[in-house]
C-alpha cells in the first residue's frame, strides 16, 4: 500500500533552511570577529614592538648625546691643558731673557755713555741716559741690534744738555744751580737721549712650541 506524508513538509524545510542560514550567519560572524581580533592583535603587537624600538632608539640617542657631551668636555679640557702648558712653556722659555738682556745691554754700552733710567713695558725697552756725543748713541743702537735678544732699536729723543746759543762751560768754571754753585762736570756738555728697543722672543716661543707639539 502506498504511504502518503500528510505533514507540512514545506514548513519543515523552510525552518531547516532558516536554521542553516542562522548557523551560517553566526559562523561567518564568528569568523569575521576572529579575523578582526587576530588582525587587531597583530597590529597592536607591531605597534608595541615599534614603540619599544623607538624607546630603545631614544635611549641610545640619549646615551650618545651624553657621550658626545663628555667628548666635548674632554676636548675642552685638553685645549685648556694645552693652553696652560703653552703658558708654562713660554714662562720657562722667558726666564733667562732678563739675564741675557742685562748682559747684552752692559756689553753694548760704549765708553762716553751711561744710562740713568731703563724701563720695560711689555716687550718694549726704553733706555734713557747721557752721551758725550751723538755718535756714541748711534754706536749703542748698532750694538743693541747685534744682540739676538733685542732689535728694531731707534732714537726717540736726543738733545743737548745746555741752553741753545750758550757756550759750553769749561771744566775750571763753576755753574750756578739755583742759589748754589758747583764745579763744571763733563756731563754738563753731554747730550741727553732716549732710545727704544724691542725684546725679541720669537726664537724662544718657536722652540717652546716645537717642544710642546712634540710632547703632545
Amino acid at each position: 500500500m502506498a504511504r502518503i506524508n500528510l505533514l507540512p513538509w514545506r514548513q519543515e524545510e523552510r525552518e531547516r533552511r532558516n536554521k542553516e542560514f542562522i548557523i551560517l550567519v553566526v559562523v561567518v560572524t564568528l569568523l569575521a570577529l576572529l579575523t578582526a581580533f587576530a588582525t587587531w592583535s597583530y597590529f597592536n603587537n607591531e605597534l608595541h614592538e615599534q614603540r619599544d624600538a623607538n624607546a630603545l632608539i631614544e635611549q641610545e640617542n640619549s646615551r650618545l648625546d651624553t657621550a658626545l657631551t663628555e667628548i666635548d668636555n674632554l676636548e675642552q679640557r685638553r685645549k685648556d691643558i694645552i693652553s696652560r702648558m703653552q703658558v708654562i712653556q713660554d714662562l720657562q722659555g722667558q726666564r733667562p731673557v732678563p739675564v741675557h738682556l742685562w748682559d747684552d745691554i752692559a756689553k753694548a754700552i760704549p765708553p762716553g755713555l751711561y744710562l740713568n733710567n731703563l724701563k720695560r713695558e711689555g716687550d718694549l725697552l726704553t733706555l734713557t741716559g747721557l752721551a758725550d756725543n751723538p755718535n756714541v748713541v748711534s754706536s749703542l743702537i748698532r750694538d743693541l741690534d747685534k744682540s739676538q735678544w733685542m732689535g728694531d732699536s731707534a732714537v726717540r729723543n736726543i738733545q743737548q744738555n745746555i741752553t741753545a746759543y750758550q757756550s759750553v762751560p769749561k771744566l775750571n768754571e763753576t755753574v750756578t744751580t739755583g742759589e748754589q754753585s758747583r764745579p763744571v762736570y763733563p756731563e754738563d756738555s753731554y747730550v741727553q737721549f732716549v732710545i727704544t728697543t724691542q725684546v725679541q722672543l720669537e726664537a724662544t716661543s718657536l722652540a717652546g712650541s716645537a717642544e710642546l707639539g712634540g710632547k703632545l
